[in-house]
């Protein structure tokens, strides 16, 4: 019963109905609360559409989205690992495992086609880096190159090693005979 003139009884009237008075009873609180008429039981979370297929562009957000997911994971857990004790290391641990966990089983669902969207899409991040082919004017351009055994040169080699092989190049009497004649000289066999 609305009273025109006082506006404020009807607002305190409204407020006063809960969820459980509203007309329908039981019925529409197991239908809000997500209760037995609402789905089949044994069928939490989000519905999906057995036939939708991402396509690439929200394969590309939602991997960009649990990639970050995984990174805030990975910085709590390494921020806080000597500072928290046992229980919620072990919680923070749990998480990142997890975050790097989904991330996987993300990718490894994912369609050929939308697998070469991702890879496509990782590697033109980064700028190619020309900084070599420019320095010793190579041509930068992707493609099979072909090295000799002579043109690769050892970083570690030195010239003192390169004297000795010299020194020593008649010398034979290291690399004659074979393992059992080792064997005898040392005395194992």
């Amino acid at each position: 019963m609305r009273d025109p003139q006082n506006p404020s009884r009807n607002n305190s009237q409204r407020r006063r109905r809960s969820r459980y008075n509203r007309p329908g009873g039981q019925q529409n609180r197991n239908a809000q609360a997500g209760g037995p008429e609402s789905r089949p039981q044994g069928q939490g979370g989000p519905r999906r559409r057995p036939g939708k297929v991402l396509t690439a562009n929200q394969v590309l957000v939602k991997y960009d989205n649990l990639l970050e997911q995984h990174l805030i994971m990975r910085r709590k857990y390494y921020d806080y690992f000597n500072r928290v004790d046992e229980r919620q290391l072990k919680k923070l641990e749990k998480n990142f495992f997890a975050s790097i966990e989904h991330l996987r089983r993300f990718e490894a669902s994912l369609e050929p086609w939308q697998k070469e969207a991702l890879e496509k899409r990782k590697t033109e991040r980064y700028s190619l880096d020309l900084t070599y082919s420019t320095n010793h004017e190579l041509d930068p351009s992707p493609g099979k190159v072909e090295v000799s055994e002579d043109e690769i040169e050892d970083p570690h080699f030195k010239e003192s090693q390169l004297e000795a092989f010299e020194m020593y190049k008649d010398d034979t009497e290291e690399s004659e005979g074979s393992y059992e004649d080792y064997l005898k000289v040392k005395g194992l066999a």
